[in-house]
């Protein structure tokens, strides 16, 4: 009997174990859904994959961090384990997320259909919630939406005293003056893109992107231009 309760003792320490290990939280670069693709001293950038019923691990976020979803949708553990679907569907990106550091946060894909999302790390902190008098930030809001017209060019922007979070549409032909004299600018291709970019003193050189591939400008962001008929998509994370 003795032997009998010791090992059934023995095999709960180890499944306890085993979950334990199952539910420890991890780091970006730990978790094998999510891929660096980006990396330097002022942020780093993820995609992170999922197909139908995959989930991650928990995953910790240190830093402040953005959030553009290229296909698909996913249900969110914050804290927990529990899972809820987003108050809104944005399978195409048109919305884009400035997210604080949390320690915990697990995404499942219960659907068909595969999940991709591209997410950036700030490795400055946000310190707009202590500048609640400058007109020039938006220390509460976080969340940009596209224009009030999506069949036509826009240029949506928020703004954190760490980064400038600008949303792009061009329509074909049309072209985009950045004015942020930033200390560099990461590009994010929402849709396929074929534009011409143009840097100050400098000829216009074209720059291909295929949809969530990203492009590290030094300095101040470029001009850029549609060469192509059908609208492109972007966003420029400007960093201060």
């Amino acid at each position: 009997m003795n032997k009998l309760i010791a090992g059934i003792l023995a095999l709960g320490v180890c499944l306890g174990a085993r979950a334990a290990a199952q539910e420890q939280i991890v780091t970006m670069d730990d978790e094998p859904h999510y891929s660096r693709v980006f990396g330097n001293g002022y942020c780093r950038a993820y995609i992170v994959s999922l197909g139908r019923l995959e989930e991650t691990k928990p995953v910790v976020h240190e830093h402040d961090w953005v959030r553009m979803t290229l296909n698909g949708t996913v249900e969110q553990a914050w804290g927990g384990t529990t899972y809820s679907i987003a108050p809104y569907e944005d399978p195409e990106g048109y919305e884009i997320s400035f997210l604080y550091p949390v320690s915990r946060v697990r995404l499942r894909n219960p659907r068909i259909e595969p999940y991709r999302a591209l997410i950036v790390e700030i490795m400055q902190g946000d310190g707009s919630r202590d500048r609640l008098r400058d007109p020039s930030l938006s220390p509460f809001t976080q969340r940009l939406g596209p224009g009030v017209d999506p069949h036509v060019s826009y240029v949506t922007t928020l703004t954190k005293t760490s980064v400038e979070i600008v949303s792009v549409q061009l329509l074909g032909g049309d072209s985009k003056e950045m004015h942020s004299p930033g200390d560099g600018a990461l590009i994010i291709a929402m849709t396929d893109l074929n534009l011409s970019r143009q840097q100050k003193s400098a000829e216009s050189q074209e720059l291909q992107l295929s949809k969530g591939d990203v492009q590290w400008f030094p300095g101040a962001a470029p001009t850029f231009k549609n060469l192509d008929r059908d609208p492109a998509r972007f966003v420029v994370l400007e960093m201060k």
